[in-house]
């Protein structure tokens, strides 16, 4: 034991109550003070806290047993080893009725010096009730609410947070049925649930909606295969989360019918554009500069709508990230851009958590900035603790410019939409993660994808 324990011996007999406390407190480390007589033991209580309490059954006036009763009404809960004089039946059906921690014959104390066995019982008992303690002042100071249910439904003990979710007190949820208590179907629902982890002996969980909120159960059986069997439930209020995602949602509906809208409202008065172009442009043997230019805008049009297009998707929060490894992806991008004589070294092994398709998106975008911004011959891809990296050897970003890259309509070339990088960043972001740029072992540009999660 860590912390002191402070123990009331009690005997009538002087000599066994003092040699024995002196005997705990000499050789065993305890704080112990001793008392003749259940009236003195419970006057000294009165003025001081004790740990725990060692008695003798057989005592002029009242006996441990009725020391017991009369600590508990006076002073709650307070660890009680008995020390009987004889070990019949009848006393150790008593004493566990009565609810003490232990009992142990007084004559193997006595004669067989068994002070060390009383130690023991005494730190093992100190033990459960601290941890006990311990235990409840976390059970009522949660938010959540949690209860300990018989599987015929009862209430057999539950800290303030259920009681107010049951909109009683707490003395009148105890002992009560938690199908009456709970209404709308939720009691039933709970009980079924909690018989179901009694029955399979393993935790279960459910999601609940009651009164305006939603909740987060577990259900874990508590004693199995006994005469009562019980589960424990804990009612985690979720109703931030569950809006939060509700409205991620609607947000990711708003952003899909933006897409269509631009692909329809846009691409349409463009195609009718690109037509009456290539009628004009008919007309003439040599078509003037002009027309040259007019059909360049065009083109810089449709990158645009394509990129706008792209933007909008790739910001949809990633509801469902699924295992995907990295290298693979990686290598099957790598084709489909149009890298002229660079080459792609890949040192990224592993499995994250992640949108397939728009992390080829993300990787698509690094590597055409490496090759038509950067100008790079090599480019690396790397794993870090919690992400992973893109790497070049091209000219690098300057560190003053670092902070607009991310900028929509951000670019360095005259041909460019200024999406590319942006676009990068809403697919980090829909998944959790984030993007920074630095520089590279050859002078390049390095991107760090980081807060990746690695299966």
């Amino acid at each position: 034991m860590t912390d002191e324990i402070r123990l009331l011996m009690v005997d009538d007999s002087e000599f066994f109550a003092e040699m024995t406390a002196s005997t705990l407190s000499e050789e065993h480390g305890m704080t112990t003070f001793w008392e003749t007589s259940a009236e003195d033991a419970l006057t000294f209580l009165d003025d001081t806290e004790i740990d725990c309490i060692v008695s003798d059954y057989e005592m002029p006036g009242a006996n441990g047993l009725e020391l017991l009763d009369m600590v508990t009404e006076r002073h709650g809960d307070v660890p009680f080893i008995l020390l009987t004089g004889r070990g019949d039946e009848e006393i150790a059906s008593k004493a566990i009725a009565a609810g003490v921690s232990d009992y142990i014959l007084k004559l193997e104390v006595v004669e067989d010096q068994q002070y060390q066995q009383l130690a023991n019982r005494v730190e093992s008992a100190v033990t459960q009730k601290r941890a006990q303690r311990r235990y409840e002042l976390l059970v009522n100071n949660t938010p959540d609410a949690v209860a300990q249910v018989s599987a015929n439904g009862e209430f057999i003990a539950a800290n303030p947070a259920m009681a107010d979710l049951a909109s009683v007190s707490r003395e009148e949820l105890l002992g009560s049925d938690i199908v009456e208590r709970l209404p709308d179907g939720i009691g039933d629902e709970w009980l079924s649930v909690g018989r179901t982890a009694i029955e399979t002996g393993e935790s279960q969980r459910s999601e609940t909606e009651f009164d305006d909120r939603y909740f987060h159960n577990i259900f874990a059986p508590v004693d199995i295969r006994t005469e009562r069997n019980t589960f424990q439930l804990i009612a985690r209020d979720v109703t931030e989360r569950v809006e939060r995602e509700r409205e991620l949602e609607r947000q990711n509906e708003r952003l899909d019918r933006f897409a269509s809208m631009v692909s329809h409202d846009l691409r349409n008065p463009l195609d009718v554009a690109e037509v009456n172009l290539s009628l004009l442009s008919e007309q003439f043997e040599d078509p003037p500069e002009e027309l040259d230019r007019i059909s360049g805008a065009h083109g810089r049009m449709t990158a645009l709508i394509d990129d706008v297009l792209t933007l909008a998707r790739q910001g949809a929060t990633v509801e469902d990230p699924e295992p995907t490894d990295l290298e693979p992806t990686v290598e099957q991008v790598w084709p489909y851009i149009e890298t002229g004589d660079a080459e792609l070294v890949v040192e990224a092994e592993g499995t994250i958590e992640a949108d397939g398709a728009r992390l080829q998106e993300l990787l698509s975008n690094l590597f055409r900035n490496a090759v038509e911004h950067g100008d790079a011959s090599e480019i690396r891809v790397g794993r870090v603790d919690d992400g992973f990296f893109v790497a070049d050897d091209g000219d690098g970003i300057p560190a003053d410019e670092r902070s607009e890259v991310f900028r929509t309509g951000y670019s360095t070339t005259d041909d460019g939409t200024g999406f590319g990088l942006a676009i990068v960043e809403e697919i980090a972001e829909a998944h959790g993660w984030s993007v920074a740029v630095a520089d590279s072992k050859s002078g390049g540009a390095r991107f760090d994808i980081t807060g990746v999660t690695y299966c």
